[in-house]
């Protein structure tokens, strides 16, 4: 070997140290970069800059192989680094489940986390509507479109349509070009304006039902390894336990409310069913004591912290109490004088009375009136009022009902001794107006206990009422009247007896106790004032006549002096209805059917002229018409009657005319 050639030798020896030495350096940069956890876009840089390293075929191949297990431990490092934030993402969604109490917000962190883990454009989370049978988006994040967020999916369309059939994750590169699912046009609008292109669903399974779908897509074509499914499907069941955690702890919160409500209820139930008994065993005690009625009542007020009345046998106010924590505005005593109010309390009084229970009527907004009959072994006695603004409880309406059977027991002892006294009334009235009279002494001694003082002047008064209504209008009256007053049934009629100085006083109380009340039928004479007691029983005689001559008349709902009718009662005694109308019928029917006809008024001008003695001055001035008027009338009146001047023509004509105008309706005469 020359020198030349050894020194050549030498030199490519060297020169291929060199290039050997730039190959190992090389490497040792890229194990640098894998150690610092390069990206692939760094490798790929390292990649470009190899050419002028390498320029032996053996180092070339050499450093090839070096980058492509470079990219090959880069790739595994990537996925390992992904698991393991797949895993970081799945503890912290395991402590939400403990630490954060609201469920949509555990919800939204999965789907959050999900979409960071894969690094997604938009992740979502639908929910299964039993009800409605379809899926609704019910966490979403990176989504834009209100029509995407806002979509339900029919449970056979779509990924979430596939995925709840079959019950396993669903991904496809490509949305709208895939075929492995139904597709529905609105879901693919929602879709495309989303602009989602790949997608990955798993399901939220909950046994063997799934109850939703947790979604990660993208805008753009991508694959999904298996381990993104695994992981995916791994989130999706901490969200189906999430789900059901919060079902089962709602369902138990439920259960928990309703099992301390209903010992609360209990408790309560309790108390109040001791109260009630306490409050019975109070009542009974009291009623035992002898105590009013009043009394009573005034303790069921207190009982209740409301308002009671009592109504007796005719629906009228007798006894009143109010708690003085009652709050009830209007006052019931206010409230009753309402006609519709005592309509309504009617009604129910009938079906309490028919159901043996308590009713309840709403006499104004925001008022309760609770209606309990009170009956006896004759029939009803009256019933117990309650007022209250509030509701009124089921131990309250008990210890409602209990005081009105208390209260009936107080009012049967009383209608006991009501009862005595009405009987020593009635023998008493009896032996007034009857014509076998006992001497004044006696019937003084009789008297006197019932408050009459008949050394004073008195007067009578009777009432006709349908005979079904005759106890009803009795007991009407006797709270309105003055102490004093005997008022019993007698012969079929209610009889009076009062002092005379409480005359106006008596006769203003029946006229508007009976004659305005719609249901009764009332007429009433009442006498002038007596001096005489021995005269009463003709009086009372002559009162049943004018009965009599009201009825003829149909007169309903009026009260008359006996000295107004006395005359006619009188003459048409023992007569009915026909026989007066025909009486009147002959004797003036043509001047009755002239004034219906022709709107006049003769038979008022005939009357006012024999009242006045035929003086035509007087009458006309009576009238308030000129003379030439009455003439006039008259000379109508000679057509239609004839020859009525005659004198004992005359008196008929004019008893006719007083009888016609006692009649205050023209259309029964004529009938």
């Amino acid at each position: 070997m020359t020198p030349n050639q050894t020194t050549a030798s030498v030199a490519v020896e060297a020169s291929s140290g060199t290039h050997a030495m730039d190959t190992i350096r090389f490497q040792a940069k890229l194990l640098g970069l894998l150690r610092n956890g390069a990206s692939a876009e760094e490798l790929l840089q390292l990649q470009e800059q190899s050419g002028d390293i390498a320029h032996e075929p053996d180092h070339k191949e050499l450093v090839a192989e070096s980058i492509q297990a470079a990219s090959s431990i880069q790739k595994l490092q990537a996925i390992q680094l992904q698991r393991e934030k797949g895993l970081l993402a799945v503890l912290e969604t395991a402590q939400d489940l403990t630490a954060i109490r609201d469920l949509d917000l555990v919800l939204q962190a999965i789907v959050r986390r999900s979409r960071q883990i894969f690094a997604t454009d938009i992740g979502y989370l639908t929910n299964y509507d039993r009800v409605r049978n379809d899926f609704y988006i019910r966490a979403t994040d990176g989504a834009t479109s209100d029509r995407f967020r806002n979509v339900r999916v029919p449970p056979d369309h779509g990924i979430c349509g596939h995925v709840l059939k079959h019950k396993t994750p669903y991904h496809c590169t490509n949305y709208m070009q895939d075929q492995g699912f139904m597709h529905d046009s609105g879901i693919d609008l929602a879709i495309a304006e989303e602009g989602v292109c790949s997608l990955l669903g798993a399901p939220l399974m909950v046994g063997n039902h799934c109850i939703g779908i947790l979604c990660v897509c993208d805008r753009q074509p991508r694959g999904h390894e298996p381990w993104e499914i695994s992981m995916l499907a791994t989130l999706a069941a901490q969200a189906a336990i999430a789900i059901e955690n919060a079902r089962l702890f709602q369902e138990t919160q439920v259960a928990l409310q309703r099992v301390s409500e209903a010992n609360a209820l209990l408790h309560q139930q309790t108390i109040e069913i001791a109260d009630a008994a306490e409050a019975h065993e109070q009542m009974t005690k009291l009623a035992a004591r002898g105590g009013s009625v009043t009394d009573i009542l005034q303790m069921v007020a207190s009982l209740l912290g409301a308002e009671v009345a009592l109504l007796n046998e005719a629906e009228q106010l007798t006894y009143h109490a109010r708690a003085p924590q009652a709050t009830t505005d209007p006052q019931l005593s206010t409230l009753f004088q309402s006609v519709e109010v005592q309509d309504l309390v009617h009604k129910a009084l009938t079906q309490s009375r028919l159901s043996g229970q308590s009713k309840s009527v709403a006499p104004a907004p925001d008022l309760v009136l609770k209606i309990a009959a009170i009956t006896g072994a004759n029939g009803l006695l009256g019933a117990m009022l309650m007022l209250s603004r509030e509701a009124i409880s089921d131990t309250q309406i008990r210890t409602f009902e209990r005081g009105a059977l208390v209260a009936g027991v107080a009012l049967l002892s009383e209608e006991r001794s009501k009862l005595a006294l009405s009987s020593r009334s009635i023998a008493t009235i009896r032996s007034l107006v009857t014509w076998q009279q006992e001497p004044l002494n006696v019937l003084q001694a009789l008297t006197e206990p019932l408050g009459l003082d008949l050394n004073s002047p008195v007067r009578i008064m009777a009432l006709h009422v349908e005979s079904n209504h005759l106890e009803y209008a009795l007991r009407r009256m006797r709270p309105r009247l003055p102490r004093s007053v005997l008022m019993e049934t007698l012969d079929g009629l209610i009889v009076a007896i009062y002092a005379a100085h409480h005359a106006e006083e008596t006769q203003t109380a029946v006229q508007s106790t009976l004659m305005q009340n719609s249901r009764l039928n009332v007429v009433g004479v009442y006498s002038d004032t007596i001096t005489q007691i021995s005269t009463l029983p003709q009086c009372f005689r002559s009162l049943k006549r004018c009965i009599d001559v009201l009825l003829a008349l149909n007169r309903d709902n009026e009260l008359v002096s006996e000295a107004l009718f006395s005359m006619y009662a009188l003459l048409f005694e023992q007569r009915g209805t026909k026989d007066l109308n025909s009486f009147i019928q002959a004797s003036v029917g043509e001047l009755i059917a002239h004034d219906l006809r022709r709107h006049t008024n003769l038979c008022g001008t005939l009357l006012a002229y024999l009242d006045e003695s035929q003086s035509i001055k007087i009458a006309a001035d009576a009238l308030g018409i000129h003379v030439n008027t009455l003439r006039q009338r008259l000379e109508t009146i000679d057509q239609l009657l004839g020859n009525w001047r005659n004198g004992s023509k005359t008196l008929e004509i004019q008893v006719a005319l007083r009888m016609h105008k006692l009649n205050s309706s023209l259309s029964r005469v004529i009938e």
